[in-house]
């Protein structure tokens, strides 16, 4: 029993799986690494409030010492389209004149609320929302202070927030929230379809070539009087059909699941469709104002983006099943292109990878990867600088990794790991 244990681990645990673990936990340490810096600094930037105030009152004044009493810290300013493109601001209360002279004949008052909008990620915006809440909660207790003995009915509500969205250098009256919400039915959807699509593919075809030089059938292949790009090209083509084939299965159940959500989630008795359709086509036309609207163009780059993906991952899968001793090793064989694929895929969902800086977002787009995830960030928000320069490299790297299985398929290791191979098979026998 021990022996055969022996074996089995010797045979799982080679030199290619203790790398693969330790490259593993490198890479698993940077990512929480970076993941909890970025949710740490969005957090810190959470208990900062952003207050234009144009009423200018006693009792503006009160709830601004009461919000730095609690904590936050207060910043004030006179526009905050000014302010959102010289100071970065992302959230902004304002307090329109007049406001407190509404409240002092009890009446109801509209406080405007303004929201940079710079990434479709709604977790990235629900960590960096949250001021107008405060601002509006310390503006209630004062009022709630100072009409302290008063039987008033208006306080039970006496704010209404005015929701406006800053976009591309465009403002307009709509919720950013209602925005991300229509944006991400495709927006969040694509990068776990571009994640599933990377690493089942990059698995397929590392199994397929490891099988391949078990039976002979990629040695004799090899010899025969074919050139090795035709080879590579048509193993890279069957896998590329594959995961076309994945796509369309996964957008499929996808579409499904909304048409069901649709016909059986809720019933119309109790709904406005009125009012539902009417919000909906009110969000659209904002959205194209905004100028977040992607035309046809824009979607061919994004498809382009995607297909160069493919073929990197393919590519780099079939120099990777090349260099596996047998399938029991392919899953760890995987393991660089899965970590290159969740890492932009993670750091995608929770933060703005366009908006990083120093040497983390170098690291990022230095991971041919991240250029497809944030195609549609780049396209929606005008960054086409970011959006063709990462389709170039792309690009140069896929000629690089192909130059490269090119030259691996050209040379005798593949002959040499092969019969060394089958070698130790027969001593383990």
């Amino acid at each position: 029993m021990m022996n055969l244990l022996r074996k089995e681990l010797s045979e799982l645990m080679n030199r290619q799986t203790v790398l693969s673990l330790i490259v593993s936990f490198v890479m698993i340490v940077m990512i929480g690494t970076m993941v909890t810096s970025l949710m740490s600094q969005e957090v810190a930037g959470g208990a900062t409030v952003h207050i234009i105030d144009e009423d200018n009152t006693p009792l503006t004044q009160s709830v601004i010492s009461l919000l730095e009493e609690q904590g936050c810290s207060v910043e004030t300013g006179s526009d905050f389209e000014t302010m959102a493109q010289t100071k970065q601001w992302t959230e902004a209360v304002v307090f329109p004149a007049g406001m407190t002279a509404a409240f002092e004949n009890h009446e109801t008052a509209e406080l405007p609320v303004y929201t940079e909008l710079t990434t479709t990620s709604a977790v990235k915006m629900s960590m960096t929302a949250g001021s107008a809440e405060r601002v509006i909660d310390a503006l209630k207790t004062c009022l709630a202070d100072q009409y302290l003995d008063e039987e008033l009915s208006f306080l039970e509500n006496p704010v209404k927030s005015k929701p406006y969205t800053r976009a591309n250098g465009v403002t307009v009256q709509v919720s950013a929230n209602a925005v991300i919400t229509s944006l991400a039915m495709f927006d969040q959807v694509m990068p776990l379809v571009l994640f599933l699509l990377v690493v089942l593919t990059a698995q397929t075809i590392i199994t397929a070539i490891c099988s391949e030089k078990l039976d002979k059938t990629l040695e004799t292949l090899l010899s025969a009087p074919i050139s090795r790009g035709k080879i590579i090209g048509a193993k890279m083509l069957a896998a590329l059909l594959v995961s076309l084939l994945y796509a369309a299965v996964y957008g499929a159940g996808f579409l499904c699941s909304i048409l069901f959500t649709a016909a059986n989630g809720q019933t119309t008795e109790n709904i406005d469709i009125s009012g539902a359709f009417s919000e909906i086509v009110q969000t659209r036309t904002a959205i194209q104002e905004l100028g977040l609207q992607m035309p046809g163009a824009a979607w061919a780059g994004v498809i382009a983006q995607l297909a160069l993906t493919l073929a990197i991952a393919l590519t780099a899968a079939i120099i990777l099943g090349a260099l596996t001793e047998d399938a029991k090793n392919a899953q760890y064989a995987c393991m660089p292109i899965v970590l290159c694929t969740i890492f932009p895929y993670m750091l995608s969902m929770v933060s703005d990878i366009r908006g990083m800086e120093g040497a983390a977002k170098w690291l990022m787009l230095a991971i041919p990867f991240t250029h497809t995830f944030i195609a549609t960030s780049c396209m929606r928000f005008h960054d086409y600088a970011l959006f063709w320069g990462g389709m170039v490299y792309q690009a140069v790297f896929l000629g690089g990794v192909i130059w490269f299985a090119l030259r691996l398929y050209s040379s005798d290791i593949l002959f040499v790991h092969s019969r060394k191979l089958r070698g130790n098979m027969k001593k383990s026998v």
